[in-house]
């Protein structure tokens, strides 16, 4: 998306500030494509400690609750879960009296698994508060703003491509 900078006549910080944007998502992109060994030999996928972390935080949510908060079809938590369980992370559950609502409950190697997950966003985000507290107010304003802008481009893409789909039929 950011690797094709048109020329526009800007100076070249703005192709620099372009080019460190499409380097910033590819390694964050990265990171995420990494499976991690939580200390005990199995490697879980982004999907799968993002899953135990929502059930550790969250263990009174049904499935159902999980998969609006990540924002994925019951079908895909399923799968996930269908996973943890075959490693030994989760277990599923149904509520006192009733059948149809299932929930998610961590084992020792899932609570493990979370402990994991909390230490390593804490020495990451530990990280990034210090170096965003060290920059004065206008510059943390001036970079939320930018943030904020691109959001907004980034929610109009699906649409954007539906456009030029429709220019190329």
């Amino acid at each position: 998306m950011l690797n094709h900078t048109p020329d526009t006549g800007c100076d070249t910080g703005v192709a620099e500030f372009m080019d460190t944007l499409a380097r910033l998502f590819s390694k964050a992109a990265q990171i995420e494509r990494e499976p991690v060994d939580t200390g005990d030999g199995v490697l879980l996928y982004t999907s799968e400690i993002h899953l135990i972390d929502l059930a550790g935080r969250f263990p009174e949510d049904s499935m159902s609750s999980i998969a609006l908060r990540l924002g994925i079809t019951r079908g895909a938590v399923s799968q996930t879960v269908k996973k943890l369980e075959e490693k030994g992370y989760l277990e599923r559950y149904n509520g006192e009296g009733d059948n149809k609502t299932i929930y998610l409950r961590l084992t020792d190697a899932g609570k493990k698994a979370f402990a994991w997950h909390e230490a390593y966003h804490s020495l990451v985000n530990g990280r990034l508060i210090q170096v965003i507290a060290s920059l004065k107010k206008e510059d943390r304003q001036n970079a939320l703003n930018i943030f904020l802008t691109l959001e907004k481009i980034f929610e109009d893409c699906p649409e954007l491509r539906r456009n030029v789909s429709e220019m190329f039929v």
